[in-house]
């Protein structure tokens, strides 16, 4: 399979990323463009933001200004924490509904294209055989290995889905980033050593994993908690529904704001999902070595200090 660029649109969403740095340095989303302009020249490129953003002097084919939806609110033992989950759920799904190509990338305005690897990993893996029972979106969708965080103090965490990047069939894609917003959530941790509540991405993930199932899952505590789904039920998920990469092996700079983010360790990467999907033997190196021992570390401490 190859995919031609004139059949991949790109949806840039969020809020313009155009500061000017010394020298008149052209802003991350002026960038993004570019770069996409030129790995991707067929490629339509729309942006969807805000109302009363500049989008003067953007290059691309179709600019989406929409109103702000807000924010949405979590509750952690009644106490309220504002989020951005509504906003990225209104400005990719409205971007997407104006795709009008067989597949598409959802990017954010703050990050970079930068190679065809997301393009690659698709053609050479999308249509590898399923697991028929755990098989959700119509094929793969490759993302982004940042943030996909696999375990918190020994104990395995679930739906940590990185929501930086997608790239996939435009009809997946619309599946994950549907048009119902995320309503007031409320939790309740567990007890324990260094127990947290539901991190973002987990419950952006399950938001849509809960409208392809046709169950309102739920969850209260970071890690341990598996929606009622089942232990291993996570790992067949994303074997037969997601394609994890490492965003420099797959085109993506993140930007400097991630370069430096802690737990590399514990992030699913294309090693793991291989494993998962039953393509390649149990990965040991480095970084497999140095999760082993945080997960050891970990019910160790939780062990000695409930």
């Amino acid at each position: 399979m190859k995919i031609s660029s004139k059949d991949i649109s790109f949806v840039l969403q969020g809020p313009i990323s155009a500061s000017k740095g010394r020298d008149h340095q052209a802003g991350v989303t002026e960038k993004n463009i570019s770069s996409i302009r030129q790995l991707f020249p067929d490629s339509p490129i729309i942006l969807s933001t805000w109302k009363g953003q500049d989008t003067d002097n953007l290059d691309v084919d179709k600019v989406l200004l929409l109103d702000d939806p807000g924010q949405n609110s979590i509750f952690n033992n009644g106490k309220e924490q504002k989020l951005n989950n509504n906003r990225q759920i209104h400005s990719t799904h409205n971007g997407l509904l104006a795709v009008e190509t067989k597949y598409s990338a959802k990017v954010r305005t703050d990050n970079i294209i930068n190679g065809r690897g997301f393009v690659e990993l698709f053609e050479q893996f999308a249509t590898i055989p399923r697991d028929s029972d755990f098989v959700y979106l119509g094929n793969r969708v490759v993302t982004s290995s940042t943030f996909f965080i696999s375990s918190h103090i020994g104990q395995p965490v679930h739906f940590h889905k990185s929501d930086l990047f997608d790239f996939g069939e435009t009809q997946d894609l619309l599946k994950i980033w549907h048009n119902s917003f995320i309503p007031a959530l409320n939790f309740r941790k567990q007890k324990g050593y260094k127990s947290r509540y539901p991190a973002t991405e987990q419950f952006l993930c399950l938001h849509w994993v809960s409208k392809l199932m046709g169950k309102n899952l739920h969850i209260n505590t970071k890690a341990g908690d598996d929606a009622g789904l089942g232990s291993t039920f996570w790992k067949k998920f994303i074997a037969s529904n997601l394609i994890i990469c490492e965003p420099e092996k797959m085109g993506l700079d993140i930007t400097e704001r991630f370069y430096s983010r802690g737990n590399l360790a514990l992030e699913y990467d294309l090693e793991d999902w291989k494993y998962f999907a039953g393509l390649a033997k149990k990965p040991m190196d480095k970084k497999r070595i140095k999760r082993a021992f945080k997960i050891t570390e970990g019910r160790l401490l939780r062990s000695f200090l409930r």
